[in-house]
């Protein structure tokens, strides 16, 4: 197994290595390049639904995907997919975010497929938020280390929210009343690492707890430019054949839309995780 680093904040590509096959040692490994890079790609995958569900079950089972409908007989198998006709440019996934924030477990990692990719663009770019916590100023850590931040799905799956329309192709549900508030600790502890990172993101984390929107809005939107910051980034191009496993327990991820008129098509799936971890309380 070659491990290729993608840039100094994180990311690397993992070569011959065959994911429909792997060993106890492979996995063992694979965890401690994982834990290393936060974010790994494997090319020339050959992967289906079932394969790619019984190696999502392999790094610890699926996790709960509310809002998004999975594949028949595999409901834990999302399509993410953007036809070439569709009338807006929107991919899904675009706007930095952590995956399901809202949730009082969210996702430890997210997998994804690719099965078709457009001639160029459609890129993901990946944040590394210890870094992002690593150079916020003392005073600031000793700020944001015992708060708490309000998550919530409103903004893309509320009663208000308008991310059906935009994706022509995908079948995502809403919800008709505010769905509900969610805290977690702005600065999260892996449970691997033990290592503190920035844990809040543009889409999900609406406020400060005990707090209005208006008062956490001017420090959310500092936090948020400076947790995606070039020198914290990493971008992965697709092709057919790539998977990309990422770590919502430190990460924020972006997808790009600049592939309008091509199509691409991909397959989600999300690992279970834990309550997030205070750093101090």
């Amino acid at each position: 197994m070659n491990i290729t680093p993608i840039t100094g904040a994180l990311g690397a590509e993992v070569d011959t290595i065959d994911l429909a096959r792997l060993t106890e040692i492979d996995l063992t490994n694979l965890d401690k390049a994982f834990d290393e890079h936060l974010v790994l790609v494997f090319r020339d995958q050959s992967l289906d639904p079932a394969s790619l569900l019984t190696l999502t079950n392999q790094l610890g089972g699926p996790g709960q995907t509310p809002y998004l409908t999975g594949l028949p007989g595999y409901p834990d198998v999302v399509p993410i997919i953007k036809e070439a006709n569709e009338k807006s440019p929107k991919s899904f996934g675009s706007g930095w975010h952590t995956d399901f924030t809202f949730q009082a477990e969210p996702p430890s990692r997210t997998l994804l497929y690719a099965e078709d990719t457009p001639p160029q663009g459609g890129d993901t770019l990946f944040s590394n938020l210890y870094k992002a916590y690593d150079r916020l100023s003392n005073g600031l850590k000793a700020m944001l280390n015992p708060l708490n931040a309000m998550h919530s799905a409103t903004r893309s799956y509320g009663p208000n929210s308008n991310l059906q329309h935009d994706l022509e192709n995908m079948t995502i549900g809403k919800e008709t009343d505010e769905p509900e508030e969610r805290a977690h600790p702005v600065i999260r502890i892996h449970p691997n690492t033990g290592r503190p990172c920035l844990w809040i993101n543009p889409t999900y984390t609406i406020r400060f707890e005990g707090m209005t929107e208006a008062e956490s809005s001017p420090l959310l939107k500092y936090l948020n430019d400076w947790a995606v910051q070039p020198s914290f980034t990493c971008r992965v191009q697709w092709r057919p054949g790539t998977l990309v496993m990422w770590d919502n327990r430190c990460t924020q991820h972006c997808a790009t839309s600049d592939y309008h008129g091509h199509r691409r098509a991909m397959l989600r799936t999300t690992v279970k995780g834990d309550s997030p971890i205070a750093a101090i309380r």
